[in-house]
């Protein structure tokens, strides 16, 4: 049987058991489908309430999409079509509560106050919030949800009447109490109230409250209360004997006091925060509002438990499921063993609770923000003994206010021992091997290291197996299972407790989230600029700030400026969540594209090491960017990849780039000659950097096939082009081809006018030739020349790549005596600072490896054995090959090499920083 849950925050049952339909969008449907009350609702009808505009045909489709959603998660028979529209077949507990609410009232009726009290308990039971919570204001909706809000008023009163009439006054006098607060003009709740407290003996307080709703009426109203009351006020100033039950009053005095019941740990762990409660307890020292903020599922909750289980004047308020201002105040009263006239208000309470030292925790109070003043203010002010600790999304904004953000768990230790020891919980012989701790891992990092999320993976290890777990994940967050019974967490599951923040967004800040989601690894505020809507009109600023202040976005200022994110659940959430993300993914492509162009046409200047930080920094978006256009937009992915061509090998993802630039290259066969030209030069300097120098030379030659000698266009890729070709010329050691090459090169410069770096290159290829012909001392005048050029336009890492051929040609001399040996190092130390200055990671393995065979000739042999071991396993991690200079010094210097360091094993592991410090500390000796 099919359960629908409409009277609150939608939920469904099937059989008893909750389940998920993931989502606002399914959740928004199936509230609109329950207005029906099982029969069908007009395809119009639901445009306006779940998508909030007419009946369209992109309207028609999105509702079939969600239907289908829908229909998976509850049966594809539950969500029936019929002629008119979409029909919901279901037990709605709006109905059910209309009803039960009739059979009470029949029953008071009829005298049977036992049976009447027992259907309105059974009625109110139902109520668990607004009806129809997910929908808006509309008159299809407002008009039942007010009906409904009225028949729960008068559900609630009359079964005050039916407690009275059995002799329960305390209850009554309590939930009364309450009541009046926060619907003060119900004229039937003050009779009651007055009643009770005239039955429970408070006679005079009685006849207070009725004058103060007398007062209530005229200072707000400018009228008397109704006949009702006035006639009561005259019937307990005579001392009616009738207003007294035939049975003895059971006076208010009579009961206890309530007394908040005791804070309970949850059974399980608590791992991986204890500097968090250390500092927990360090604000709580020093301030008297303390609030816990972090996205949901990051464990607020549990902290604070954990912090006020171990105190014993601590009072918890649960707030998740209030509302109205006035619930807040009557709940923590309750929670604070208040009733009756001290409960009336938060400066009644404060007054009550003044020479009390206590903690009052208020948790998940992120919607109630700005209700919380009026509670909070007062309690403060009237109860110096009270300290508060507030939990929720964002900040109070209270003056005074400590904030302390609670992050996700480290991905390491903290993350990885809650998987194990939760999955344990299922598992109690499992012993996991290497791998399976390096899959746990990696689950702990797609999920962020959110407390939660880990301890619902965890539970499905047992039924899923850790590894196809893993690997669903990467996909999907709706493996994750339902939130187990008696959890402290409010929410029923993940994506409920990430929809509970995204349904709260102002509109305007929902619709910048929903372009923000494409973003990997982050972004700036320019970024969020580029991306938002055209018609947004709120600042983009005013909007990030406020969705960091809410936990859905993070941000990180250690570099001054800041880099927002999201994190990777909320990110999948939104975008299954994005009403239109064809346009966001082609947002967010538009913008890579216009970044790499900005920052590469900084490449041939002096701010050549920023662009390349700035690129590296949004690498991952670069890789989203150019996965979309291969897909959407073939011919800006050939662009993308080709207008990078330094950037692959300088910031060491050359593999990557040679896989981007082939499947631009496949996608694009028809594309203008001068795109794949470009993209076959980078192809050309990408695979001479991982040795692949054949497919080099091939790459360069195809590249000067499509160009057109005529075509001025054409000069700067020609020149490329050669350039590339003399290039793997040098590294194939072709001492017959490379002659003509390099002198058809220069020329080619020096007709069209070429930039020095151009000129600088052209030299090299010269200069190599001298050295191959034997003119050694030529060769290194000619390639200081090329430094020179290099130096004067910026070229920095060319400067670097020219230290390192001279370099190379000074250890390619057998008989190189210890000052030519000391010369050649203090060039590979010059190089290696030069592409520290301007990075180029490819070519700084390759200077250290040259230096770790010249410090190998000058006797630091250990040494030399570290870093040429480091060398090659950062140059394996990278895909580069650092020893391919070699091969325009001939085979005798290349079998050297291989003898120094082949006969010899070494650990590996320096890291890039230790390596870089070793070498160039080693060789200032």
């Amino acid at each position: 049987m099919l359960v629908c849950r409409d009277l609150g925050p939608v939920e469904i049952e099937v059989d008893g058991v909750a389940r998920e339909v993931g989502g606002a969008m399914p959740r928004r449907l199936l509230a609109a489908l329950a207005t029906g009350g099982g029969g069908a609702v007009e395809d119009s009808v639901l445009a306006e309430l779940v998508w909030g505009v007419g009946l369209t045909d992109e309207v028609k489709n999105m509702m079939r999409v969600v239907v289908h959603r829908v229909r998976v998660a509850v049966g594809r028979a539950a969500v029936a079509r019929t002629a008119r529209g979409y029909a919901l077949a279901a037990r709605f507990d709006h109905e059910v509560f209309a009803e039960r609410v009739e059979a009470g009232l029949g029953r008071l009726a009829a005298g049977d106050a036992a049976g009447a009290a027992e259907a309105l308990e059974a009625a109110l039971g139902l109520w668990r919030g607004e009806p129809f919570t997910e929908l808006g204001d509309s008159l299809h909706v407002s008009g039942m949800r007010t009906r409904l809000t009225e028949l729960r008023g008068v559900a609630f009163e009359e079964l005050q009447a039916a407690r009275l009439a059995s002799g329960e006054t305390a209850r009554v006098i309590a939930a009364a109490s309450e009541a009046v607060v926060e619907t003060p003009f119900r004229e039937r709740l003050w009779e009651l109230l007055a009643l009770g407290l005239y039955r429970g003996g408070r006679q005079a307080q009685a006849l207070a409250e009725l004058r103060r709703v007398r007062g209530l009426f005229i200072d707000e109203l400018g009228v008397e209360p109704g006949p009702a009351l006035r006639e009561l006020e005259r019937r307990m100033l005579a001392q009616d004997p009738e207003l007294l039950p035939a049975a003895a009053p059971v006076s208010i005095e009579a009961v206890p006091e309530a007394v908040a019941p005791a804070i309970v740990r949850p059974s399980t762990r608590f791992i991986g925060r204890a500097r968090e409660s250390a500092l927990l307890t360090e604000l709580l020292e020093r301030s008297r509002l303390v609030t816990v903020t972090g996205p949901g599922g990051v464990g607020k909750t549990r902290l604070v438990i954990e912090y006020a289980a171990d105190r014993d004047d601590t009072r918890l308020v649960r707030l998740a499921d209030v509302r109205e201002a006035g619930a807040l105040v009557s709940m923590t009263a309750a929670a604070l063993g208040l009733s009756g006239p001290a409960a009336a208000s938060p400066d009644t309470i404060g007054r009550a609770i003044a020479d009390r030292t206590e903690l009052l925790v208020l948790d998940n109070c992120e919607h109630l923000v700005d209700d919380l003043p009026e509670l909070v203010l007062p309690l403060l002010a009237r109860s110096p003994g009270l300290r508060i600790l507030a939990t929720g999304r964002r900040p109070t904004g209270i003056e005074g206010e400590q904030v302390l953000p609670l992050a996700p768990l480290a991905i390491g230790d903290a993350s990885l021992e809650l998987f194990l020891d939760r999955a344990r919980a299922h598992r109690p012989d499992w012993r996991p091997s290497a791998a399976d701790t390096a899959t746990a891992l990696e689950i702990c990092t797609v999920l962020d290291g959110l407390p939660l999320a880990i301890e619902l993976a965890a539970a499905r290890v047992r039924s899923i197996g850790l590894h196809d777990l893993a690997e669903r994940l990467r996909e999907r967050l709706d493996v994750l299972g339902a939130t187990p019974r008696g959890s402290i967490s409010p929410h029923p599951s993940l994506a409920a407790a990430i929809g509970w923040s995204i349904d709260q967004l102002p509109d305007t800040d929902r619709a910048l989230l929903h372009r923000l989601w494409p973003f990997e690894g982050g972004f700036d505020w320019r970024a969020a600029e580029s991306v938002r809507d055209e018609t947004a009109t709120a600042a983009v600023f005013a909007s990030l700030a406020d969705l960091v202040d809410r936990s859905v976005l993070t941000v990180d200022l250690t570099s001054g400026h800041g880099r927002y994110r999201l994190l990777e659940t909320i990110r999948r959430y939104c975008r299954q969540l994005d009403p239109d993300p064809t346009t966001s993914l082609a947002a967010h492509a538009e913008w890579a594209r216009a970044l790499i162009a900005d920052q590469v046409a900084l490449f041939a200047g002096p701010r050549f090491t920023d662009a390349v930080r700035t690129l590296v920094r949004e690498l991952p978006n670069l890789r989203a960017a150019i996965a979309h256009d291969l897909e959407h937009a073939p011919l800006q992915a050939l662009r993308s990849t080709g207008a990078l061509t330094y950037f692959w090998v300088t910031a060491g993802v050359v593999p990557e780039g040679i896989r981007l630039l082939r499947a631009a290259l496949a996608a694009c066969p028809s594309a203008p000659a001068a795109d794949r030209a470009r993209a076959l030069i980078a192809l050309s300097l990408t695979s001479a950097h991982i040795g692949a120098t054949q497919s080099a030379l091939e790459y360069a030659e195809d590249a000067l096939a499509l160009l057109d000698d005529t075509d001025p266009d054409h000069d700067l890729l020609l020149l490329e082009a050669h350039l590339r070709r003399c290039n793997a010329l040098a590294d194939l050691g072709d001492t017959t081809a490379l002659p003509a090459a390099a002198s058809t090169f220069a020329a080619a410069c020096d007709q069209r006018d070429a930039p020095d770096y151009l000129r600088a290159t052209a030299l090299w290829g010269i200069g190599i030739v001298e050295f191959q012909d034997g003119k050694h001392e030529q060769a290194i005048e000619t390639l200081t020349r090329a430094h020179e050029l290099s130096a004067r336009g910026g070229f920095v890492s060319g400067a670097g790549i020219t230290d390192l051929l001279v370099a190379w040609c000074l250890l390619a001399d057998p008989a190189a005596d210890r000052a030519v040996l000391r010369r050649a190092l203090d060039l590979l130390q010059r190089a290696v600072r030069s592409f520290e200055q301007q990075p180029h990671f490819s070519d700084e393995l390759a200077a250290v490896y040259a230096g770790s065979y010249a410090l190998a000739q000058l006797g630091h042999a250990d040494t030399a054995i570290r870093l040429h071991a480091a060398a090659l396993a950062h140059a394996d991690r990278l895909g580069t090959d650092p020893s391919r200079y070699l091969g325009f010094a001939g085979p005798d210097l290349i079998d050297r090499v291989r003898r120094a360091f082949d006969t010899v094993t070494a650990d590996p592991t320096l890291s890039w920083t230790d390596m870089i410090a070793l070498f160039t500390g080693t060789a200032e000796l």
